[in-house]
């Protein structure tokens, strides 16, 4: 089965791809190997995988299996959430209001809150709701 995985993200699956390197940040099945995921998430995401390029913004913002890139995270985490990734855009709410990799914005933080919830993220409603209660 893992070789079959692995031939076929070889060929340029992208959701075989997605899958491995999955597999390889949790070491579930594969032995954990942080920056052989950033590349298998890099290939799945060149292949247009909205969800490649939400785990690879993760692994910049945290210098996971690869140099750490707060600003170069962001970047993929506003591609996957253009796309339409919900977790994408919760994420990147999170970067605008902490200013982790992005200018420290709670009208964009908020922005990217209420895309994330709109696309049924529920961790979204909270953190609008928090972020309200930072204003007063």
């Amino acid at each position: 089965m893992a070789d079959d995985l692995r031939t076929r993200a070889a060929a340029g699956d992208a959701e075989a791809c997605l899958h491995l390197a999955k597999k390889l940040i949790r070491g579930r099945g594969e032995g954990r190997n942080f920056e052989e995921a950033v590349e298998w998430f890099d290939r799945a995401a060149r292949a247009g995988s909205a969800d490649a390029l939400y785990w690879l913004g993760k692994c910049y913002l945290k210098g996971l299996g690869c140099t750490r890139d707060a600003a170069g995270g962001c970047s993929c985490l506003e591609r996957a959430a253009l796309q339409g990734h919900a977790a994408a855009a919760l994420k990147l709410g999170e970067c605008f209001e902490t200013g982790l990799g992005a200018p420290a914005s709670s009208e964009l933080a908020a922005y990217w809150y209420r895309k994330a919830a709109a696309r049924g993220e529920s961790r979204a409603y909270d953190k609008l709701l928090n972020l309200a209660r930072k204003r007063r």
